[in-house]
């Protein structure tokens, strides 16, 4: 089984079979595909594309038992997720990749539970998979490997990003892998395609509510009040909803509680990241577990509950939901630590 973002082994294959949590990933690797069967003698004109979600499997197997004029073909499947096989489609998928001699086989397809993969049907056919070709199954994007991801992508346009603003990067965009593509193809121009530095991610950045409301939670932290105020009217500035922004304090400071109760238990970030919320990026709970040291237990308990008034005055009554927003920050700059 091949491991990592992208396909490395860049030999001929009779199947390449690859599955992914990201369809920007699947594409990825489709392109790799493509280009090696391009070097290989097969053009654009002798790879056929088939849908999962629509497909015919007698217009599959036509295409296979019909003889090329123009050597080997491309015979790809893709745009769906595997869960969405039925047995039927087991059992043609394997017989294909029995019976797909003389024709190169790219199965690209989705997934969303890695737990449901290990059952037995999935099990036979990787199996068969990796007697055939090969598996490329990504099984977790996590943050590590899009910091070097993007890196990479900023080197290949002659384009220098540290690891300190890479990592920045995917605090600010989280795990779409797309959108981090995208963000640095603007930083990368955005530098005259020589260095992406702090101050370009700092202007010309993507970032979402939870990221800059993590940032104006940081300058309350590091008694940065005038500052903190700052960022909470650029969000009214940018139009940010005001419960949208709540939303993001509360799991905010949600975070900070359950880290602080960690912390009683010298447990690390990580452990509570693992217990809580696996599927999120990691760095949030390494905020917090810092952030954490800046109030004692009972005043994160107070914030809590200053927060759930908030909520219940925005969601129940005509009351400005701004300058409640004001009134809230204001109430929890006041319950640090001095």
């Amino acid at each position: 089984m091949a491991v990592g973002y992208k396909i490395t082994d860049k030999d001929f294959k009779r199947l390449w079979f690859v599955l992914s949590k990201d369809s920007f990933v699947c594409n990825e690797n489709l392109t790799i595909i493509e280009q090696i069967c391009r070097k290989n003698g097969i053009d654009d004109d002798s790879m056929s594309y088939f849908s999962i979600n629509k497909l015919d499997w007698d217009e599959v197997f036509d295409l296979v038992l019909t003889p090329s004029f123009f050597g080997e073909r491309l015979i790809v499947i893709r745009d769906g997720d595997i869960s969405s096989l039925n047995d039927t489609d087991f059992e043609k998928l394997d017989q294909l990749i029995e019976e797909s001699d003389g024709n190169r086989l790219a199965v690209v397809l989705t997934y969303e539970d890695d737990k449901k993969l290990k059952a037995k049907k999935f099990e036979k056919l990787f199996e068969k998979v990796q007697k055939y070709g090969l598996l490329h199954y990504v099984q977790e994007i996590n943050e590590r490997y899009l910091e070097e991801m993007i890196v990479s992508h900023a080197k290949k346009q002659g384009t220098e990003l540290s690891k300190e603003v890479s990592r920045k990067i995917v605090e600010n965009i989280g795990k779409d892998v797309g959108l981090l593509v995208n963000e640095v193809d603007k930083y990368c121009a955005a530098s005259d395609y020589t260095e992406i530095t702090l101050d370009i991610v700092d202007r010309m950045g993507v970032k979402t509510v939870e990221a800059s409301v993590f940032d104006m939670i940081d300058l309350i932290c590091r008694k940065k009040p005038v500052k903190a105020i700052e960022k909470l009217n650029n969000l009214f500035e940018l139009r940010t909803d005001e419960i949208a922004i709540l939303g993001a304090v509360t799991s905010g400071f949600v975070d900070m509680h359950r880290c602080k109760l960690a912390q009683s238990q010298r447990k690390d970030y990580n452990t509570v990241h693992k217990d809580f919320e696996s599927k999120a990026n990691s760095y949030r709970y390494k905020k917090a577990m810092n952030n954490a040291s800046n109030f004692s237990l009972s005043a994160l308990e107070e914030i809590l509950q200053l927060i759930m008034k908030a909520d219940i005055a925005m969601k129940s009554s005509s009351r400005d939901k701004k300058q409640l927003l004001y009134v809230l920050v204001t109430q929890i700059i006041g319950k640090g630590v001095h």
